[in-house]
């Protein structure tokens, strides 16, 4: 339903200039138009109409499957495509619910297409304690989906989950409890990755939205394995695991208006930051030091490099950005940086398509 809501309230921006966002359940921000502030909003009930910090008013849409959805004006108009938001959004098909095999009940439910009573009484048959591990994973074609998807169901244990919501990708709601050897999501992730790379040999990613802890929560768990993915992919295109635990500063980050992030990078950038940041030998130092912890001697051992040739380069830089990374206070300041210089280009990348 989300990329579906996206796509129209796009098409919406392209043909009538009207901006518009989408608020999930719990206040989130899922999508604005570039020209929508974002902002806290809280959505009191039978509210029709609040305003927009710059007192544009604003047209509140709430869905049935709790995504509220703003337009940016007020009036006949307004309604009319408040009206096609909903209609195209909300539209059952004529196939009955109840006819469709679990596994594609589940899919619809993680992906917010079931309407709220169908939702209702689907978490109604999963009551009692729910904590499992909520993870998907990625592949680059439809076979070795079905090749992942067999190894799954073949090491799949009881009350294990595994979902398949399109071409390349597919959930896997792992249970746990007390007795598991796993000490978090995340690293059941690295155990799941490492099997998967030594038992069948094909490139995944798996996206790590945590532990859910009830049946009602799992959609928004699923989503936030979306965001781990569509952030690690921004912030490290070459990882394997993206935890969105890792990503929150981030998804913090990306509701600044674009003009606010540029001015907060200008403040960071230093001297000859650019052209660092714009060296990916350097980068990827950078990136596997603060992975592993700021240890020198495990990051030279991973990265199978002269302890003094490491040495040089951070200390390039420092010299350049004037952040010693051997410093917890300045890796952090680097790791803001990074993510500041990504969003930004990120946005000038969606403004010149």
């Amino acid at each position: 339903m989300l990329n579906k809501l996206t796509s129209l309230l796009k098409s919406i921006k392209q043909s009538a200039g009207i901006d518009a966002a989408a608020y999930s359940e719990d206040g989130a921000l899922i999508y604005r138009t570039s020209d929508f502030e974002a902002c806290d909003f809280t959505f009191p009930h039978g509210q029709k109409d609040i305003l927009q910090p710059d007192g544009v008013p604003i047209t509140v849409l709430p869905l049935r499957s709790g995504v509220t959805v703003l337009l940016a004006g007020t009036g006949e108009a307004y309604e009319k495509y408040a009206a096609l938001v909903r209609a195209a959004v909300e539209m059952r098909t004529e196939e009955s619910v109840k006819e469709l095999s679990p596994a594609e009940r589940l899919r619809r439910y993680l992906l917010g297409e079931l309407d709220s009573v169908c939702a209702e009484e689907l978490e109604g048959s999963y009551k009692g304690p729910f904590d499992c591990y909520v993870l998907t994973l990625v592949t680059d074609s439809h076979t070795k989906l079905s090749e992942l998807k067999n190894f799954l169901e073949a090491m799949r244990e009881r009350g294990d989950l595994i979902i398949p919501y399109d071409e390349h990708s597919v959930a896997y709601i792992k249970k746990c409890g007390e007795e598991d050897e796993y000490q978090s999501a995340t690293d059941f992730a690295f155990t799941l990755y490492d099997n998967i790379k030594e038992e069948i040999r094909i490139n995944c990613v798996v996206n790590v939205g945590g532990t859910v802890h009830s049946f009602s929560e799992l959609r928004d768990y699923f989503h936030r394995c979306e965001l781990a993915y569509a952030f690690g992919k921004m912030m490290t295109p070459n990882g394997k695991i993206y935890s969105y635990k890792e990503y929150i500063l981030i998804k913090m980050l990306s509701e600044i208006p674009p003009e606010s992030l540029t001015k907060y990078l200008g403040t960071l950038l230093d001297r000859d930051s650019a052209e660092i940041l714009a060296d990916t030998e350097l980068m990827v130092t950078a990136e596997e030091f603060l992975k592993n912890s700021l240890n020198i001697s495990e990051t030279s051992r991973s990265m199978y490099m002269h302890r003094n040739t490491l040495i040089y380069r951070l200390d390039k830089i420092e010299n350049a950005t004037g952040l010693n990374l051997r410093h917890f206070n300045d890796a952090v300041a680097f790791r803001i940086l990074t993510m500041l210089d990504k969003l930004v280009k990120n946005n000038g990348d969606k403004t010149t398509k």
